[in-house]
């Protein structure tokens, strides 16, 4: 799925950010919401919880979760421009990317269609 940069009309597929689509740090957040669940949960008394292990299990959770949506996020193309970090990519195919393609009179090679 080929891609169009808005500011340099670079053709190609986009990157992801630092934090976003990274596949490492996706499964380092899941990581560390499983350590923290193994180390300070008590499984055999969840009844008992006391508020300091409600906030650990709740961080651990939301911890997994936001590396459940990263890693979802890395299947995904990139929508930042590898040669001028512009965020915002357009999928070519797309009605929106076609739209700018159509009002800046844009001649997209047809090896880029493929």
């Amino acid at each position: 799925m080929k891609q169009l940069c808005v500011r340099c009309l670079f053709i190609g597929t986009g990157r992801h950010g630092l934090f976003s689509g990274n596949v490492y740090v996706a499964i380092a957040q899941v990581s560390l919401g499983i350590a923290l669940i193994a180390v300070n949960i008590d499984f055999g008394n969840l009844g008992g919880l006391d508020w300091e292990k409600s906030l650990i299990l709740a961080i651990s959770l939301l911890s997994i979760l936001v590396g459940i949506l990263n890693f979802r996020d890395y299947t995904k193309p990139g929508r930042i421009c590898p040669k001028c970090a512009t965020p915002g990519m357009l999928v070519i195919e797309s009605p929106e990317g076609q739209r700018f393609i159509r009002e800046n009179n844009i001649k997209i090679p047809e090896q880029a269609m493929k």
